[in-house]
């Protein structure tokens, strides 16, 4: 449970046939880029991808939304309970976007799913997005709803030692500095462990080989990035290596609980979160990198498409099952 695993060299493999299929026929629709559409416009495509291309999720016990004070605004959580007996394990989870779409609704599946899998109770943070509410919104929103967990769990029947945090894309970036908040604030309980899938972890300023390799045609491409990048910090470069935004910058990686992280072979992202593994294996933390060489970035809304979304899913949640086995001693 404490060992450190990760590649030094990442494998490599052709497209998967069923996600080049997909991204052909996306191509030949001719749709704009979704960077050129109104924020409320992409966010209504994304919600009608992910409902439209995963497979059904499993059947838990319960979602009820609930709502919170957040730092700016009130924060609607989901919870999502198993069919499990408790005390049971919980995680927050934070959903992708690149910070300016996604939200309860789009990443509903993969929280039953993870809900099912793991059979802990699954919270899902529905924090304010850009450009309407810029950095620090997000990731404010997102602490806030790890110290309120952390306050609640036992209200939600679940065990407060035993709580661990996740998400994809921006939102694995946010649950990462969330993580690091709470190591830093003496929190009731520090979270266990960390999930994070294709995680942004800089700034486009600084592009890596596979945001040139990957960055058109794959799904995600370099202008929406761009495009959410400037939307969340509103234009300021200033911010561009800001440890709460760029993580490869932050000083305070092993600070982080044991961290799970999974990369994509044909992401744009791939080769940042492959040198986010390294730096928190070198700041001495307990890592396991997972490399999905056939896989492309937003892989785990596809899993009508393809079986790798399943797989990175699956992986997830024998890890967390595995380090939230055991509640912690005293």
């Amino acid at each position: 449970m404490t060992h450190t695993a990760f590649f030094s060299v990442l494998d490599t493999a052709p497209l998967d046939p069923a996600l080049a299929s997909f991204l052909a026929q996306a191509a030949a629709q001719g749709n704009p880029p979704l960077e050129s559409l109104p924020p409320p416009v992409a966010r209504q495509i994304y919600r009608e991808l992910a409902a439209g291309l995963g497979l059904p999720a499993p059947a838990i016990a319960s979602a009820i939304d609930r709502v919170i004070d957040g730092p700016g605004s009130p924060l609607t959580l989901r919870i999502y309970q198993p069919n499990a007996e408790g005390p049971l394990p919980l995680l927050l989870y934070v959903h992708g976007g690149g910070f300016v779409i996604g939200d309860l609704e789009t990443h509903d599946k993969v929280c039953r799913t993870l809900c099912h899998d793991v059979a802990a109770v699954v919270v899902a943070v529905d924090y304010r997005l850009a450009p309407e509410h810029p950095f620090p919104a997000a990731v404010d929103d997102a602490a806030c709803a790890l110290r309120w967990v952390a306050a609640h769990a036992r209200e939600l029947g679940a065990d407060p030692s035993r709580i661990a945090l996740a998400g994809d894309s921006a939102g694995a970036q946010l649950a990462a500095v969330a993580a690091l908040r709470a190591a830093g604030a003496a929190a009731l309980h520090a979270p266990r462990a960390l999930g994070l899938i294709y995680p942004v972890a800089q700034h486009y300023s600084e592009p890596s080989p596979s945001m040139a390799e990957n960055g058109e045609g794959k799904f995600l491409s370099t202008g929406v990035m761009q495009w959410f990048i400037d939307s969340y910090l509103g234009g300021r470069q200033e911010l561009a290596r800001h440890a709460d935004f760029a993580l490869l910058h932050s000083q305070a990686l092993g600070a982080l609980p044991p961290t799970w992280l999974a990369t994509m072979g044909h992401d744009p992202l791939r080769d940042e979160g492959h040198a986010l593994a390294l730096r928190i294996a070198q700041a001495g933390v307990p890592t396991e990198h997972r490399h999905y060489p056939g896989a492309i970035h937003a892989c785990i809304h596809f899993t009508a498409v393809s079986s790798l979304g399943t797989q990175v899913m699956a992986d997830l949640a024998a890890w967390l099952r595995l380090q939230l086995s055991n509640p912690m001693p005293g």
